[in-house]
C-alpha cells in the first residue's frame, strides 16, 4: 500500500476522532514512526477538523456567556471550578440534598383534575341509579297492563 493511498483511506480522521480500532491505531502509530511526513498530514487533518467544528458550532448569545463566565471562575489550575466569591475547592464539587419535610405538594391543576373527575363519576353513578329505577318502574307498569300468559285464557279456536 502506498503512503498516499493510506492517507486517502481516512485513517487519519478516524484516528483523530477516536473511531479507529485498536489494531488500526497500532498500525497507524507504526506507520507514523516509519513515515515522518504523516505528522504534517495529521496537523493538516487536525486543522480541517477544527475549522469544521468552528464553522458548524453555535456560539451562545453574549448575555448567556457573560452570566456563565460570571458565575464560574477557574482556580488552582486543577480544572475544577467554583462559584465566584465562594471558597475554592480542592476537588470535584458535591451537593448534599436535604429533604424538606414529609409533605407532598400537588399542583393546583392536578387537584382541579381530580375534583372534576370525581364530579363526573358521581354524576354517572347518580344517572345510572336514576335510569335503573325508571326501568324498574316501567317494567312494573307493563306487568300490570299485560298479565302473564298463565293468567290469560287460552285462545278461542273455532
Amino acid at each position: 500500500m502506498e503512503l498516499h493511498d493510506y492517507i486517502e483511506s481516512g485513517i487519519i480522521e478516524s484516528y483523530l476522532l477516536g473511531l479507529a480500532s485498536d489494531a488500526e491505531a497500532e498500525l497507524f502509530e507504526h506507520m507514523r514512526s516509519l513515515y515522518p511526513e504523516l505528522n504534517t498530514e495529521i496537523s493538516a487533518a487536525e486543522y480541517r477538523l477544527q475549522k469544521v467544528m468552528e464553522d458548524g458550532g453555535v456560539t451562545p448569545p453574549a448575555i448567556v456567556w457573560n452570566k456563565i463566565a460570571g458565575r464560574l471562575t477557574p482556580h488552582g489550575g486543577n480544572g475544577y471550578y467554583s462559584r465566584a466569591g465562594r471558597q475554592q475547592t480542592d476537588g470535584p464539587r458535591t451537593y448534599v440534598l436535604q429533604p424538606r419535610n414529609n409533605t407532598i405538594t400537588v399542583s393546583i391543576w392536578w387537584r382541579c383534575t381530580v375534583i372534576a373527575m370525581m364530579v363526573i363519576i358521581m354524576a354517572l353513578v347518580a344517572s345510572t341509579i336514576y335510569f335503573y329505577q325508571q326501568f324498574r318502574n316501567m317494567e312494573e307498569r307493563l306487568m300490570r297492563l299485560y298479565p302473564t300468559h298463565t293468567e290469560m285464557s287460552p285462545p278461542d279456536v273455532r
